[in-house]
């Protein structure tokens, strides 16, 4: 297997982590134990990330302590990072072995030998990437699990990982969370921040909450009494009463045609038809979403859309007006008065991490907003509006929270839309990716918000319940091709099933 050789406990003692005059972490205690699967949940801005980063040593802390203690040699604190911490222009292989590497006699790098350690560990752990892709090349649920794969290499004895099924689909989730079940049996100490509530409740073993800061509740998890248990840590999470839950609009009784998309076909590199004829429409007012595993061509036709690949064919309509391939700019501003487009690694398509808040939440709209008062008021706007916290347009945006990024990106995007006097479309990539519970509120009213007022509304989300909840019907996308349209209340076997590229049973 993996290992054998017991974890350390690590308690952590009134933590404090400041950044400038903001308390991210403020008199936080937690003790992480060997053999459990300990989540840590909370809000975005919580403190969250930055508690295990001050256990792992990323941070520097200020007030408290964390101690390890056990086995000097079993003390290895491994961290999974929310955000990639890996060289674009490097293959897998030598992402893995990138400050850890393996050598032959006079210091000779060895990769047949570290091929051979990366095989082994994606057999026992079910983690599986191409070791010889180019990680830029890489969908983001495979350069995830190429991070925690990285952590396993070094031989890490305490994980800890930050959202690690942020970008996996529900199968991908589970096979990693029987991972850190067989690493927990054999003694390792886990701990996993995330907003998932069904995760926690399925597979960790014990739950601290984060709010503003600080720790204010711990329990062992009892399965049991998995709806009591869900209510009292979305109380715990929010400080009060959880948000209504959120539902698709009516129909409207003769919508037009807001998205248009038919026999769109995309070729990759290497040869690969990414995108194979994909067919879809639609209506003003409705919300359609989008399932699929990671890597079945989700990315591509959101990018497709935006008009960000120029070898797309096919053809693209919006509010019933064909549109031409980008070839201008002139072009993509006129494509972007009809549509709206949030893609679904934030990082690399939507953020800009070292300017403003204020300025990403106005980017792109450069001359289209009239004055600098136009400008201070949609950031104002758009702050309040989606809740962002910090609410300081002055901080970096590369310093808040990942929930929080998430949400600028889509203030930004549901708020400009609605301005524009030829709105048709909204595509939203992965909307709630990385964010808490209340945050998800946020959006999926913005998101029915939008279709209230006529737009059409494309969900493409690896989360199969906020499909459901969210959408007027359901189509599934495997290898490039729409293979199936489905009712929202679909049993979620039925939806696995062709999401895997199966036929119905």
């Amino acid at each position: 297997m993996l290992g054998s050789v017991r974890g350390p406990v690590i308690k952590i003692e009134g933590l404090g982590v400041r950044y400038g005059n903001f308390w991210a972490v403020r008199d936080a205690s937690v003790t992480l134990e060997p053999g459990v699967i300990h989540a840590i949940i909370g809000e975005n801005g919580a403190g969250k990330s930055t508690l295990l980063k001050a256990a792992a040593g990323f941070v520097p802390i200020v007030t408290g302590n964390v101690r390890v203690e056990g086995d000097a040699n079993a003390s290895t604190i491994g961290m999974v990072h929310q955000h990639f911490m890996l060289v674009s222009a490097f293959t897998a292989l030598e992402n893995l072995v990138l400050g850890a590497e393996p050598t032959q006699s006079f210091g000779r790098l060895d990769l047949a030998r570290a091929r051979t350690r990366a095989n082994e560990l994606m057999k026992q752990s079910g983690l599986s990437v191409n070791l010889d892709a180019t990680t830029r090349d890489m969908a983001v649920g495979e350069r995830q699990r190429l991070e925690i794969l990285r952590v396993l290499f070094r031989g890490a004895r305490a994980v800890l990982l930050d959202e690690p099924t942020a970008v996996l689909s529900p199968i991908e989730a589970e096979e990693l969370y029987a991972t850190l079940a067989r690493l927990a049996k054999e003694g390792a100490t886990i701990a996993v921040v995330t907003h998932h509530l069904d995760e926690v409740i399925r597979f960790a073993h014990h739950v601290t909450v984060m709010r503003r800061g600080r720790t204010v509740a711990s329990r062992s998890i009892d399965r049991t009494q998995s709806a009591a248990l869900e209510d009292e840590l979305t109380r715990a999470i929010m400080g009060g009463e959880p948000p209504a839950p959120t539902k698709a609009p009516s129909l409207p009784d003769k919508p037009s045609e807001a998205l248009t998309i038919d026999n769109l076909v995309l070729v990759d590199g290497s040869g690969k038809r990414v995108l194979d004829g994909v067919r879809l429409s639609v209506k003003a007012g409705e919300i359609v979403g989008v399932a699929g595993i990671e890597g079945n061509g989700q990315r591509e036709l959101g990018r497709a859309v935006a008009g960000l690949e120029p070898n797309v064919t096919g053809t693209i309509a919006l509010g019933g007006k064909p549109f031409e391939p980008v070839r201008s700019m002139d072009d993509m501003r006129a494509r972007r008065r009809a549509l709206a487009v949030v893609h679904e690694d934030r990082h690399a398509d939507g953020l800009m991490l070292q300017a403003s808040v204020g300025d990403n939440l106005v980017l792109g709209e450069l001359g289209e907003l009239s004055s600098t008062m136009d400008e201070k008021n949609a950031v104002v706007r758009r702050i309040d509006h989606f809740g962002i916290f910090p609410a300081d347009a002055e901080r970096a945006a590369g310093s808040l929270s990942g929930g929080n990024q998430q949400k600028i990106v889509m203030a930004r995007a549901l708020d400009r839309i609605e301005a524009s006097a030829a709105r048709a479309a909204v595509v939203l990539g992965q909307p709630t990716r990385g964010v808490d519970v209340g945050a998800a509120a946020v959006i999926h009213r913005a998101i029915v918000s939008a279709a209230e007022r006529g737009l059409g509304v494309l969900v493409i989300s690896a989360d199969l319940g906020e499909l459901k909840r969210l959408s007027h019907r359901i189509v599934v996308l495997s290898g490039g091709r729409i293979v199936a349209e489905l009712p929202p209340d679909s049993p979620d076997d039925v939806i696995g099933r062709a999401m895997l590229g199966m036929e119905a049973a």
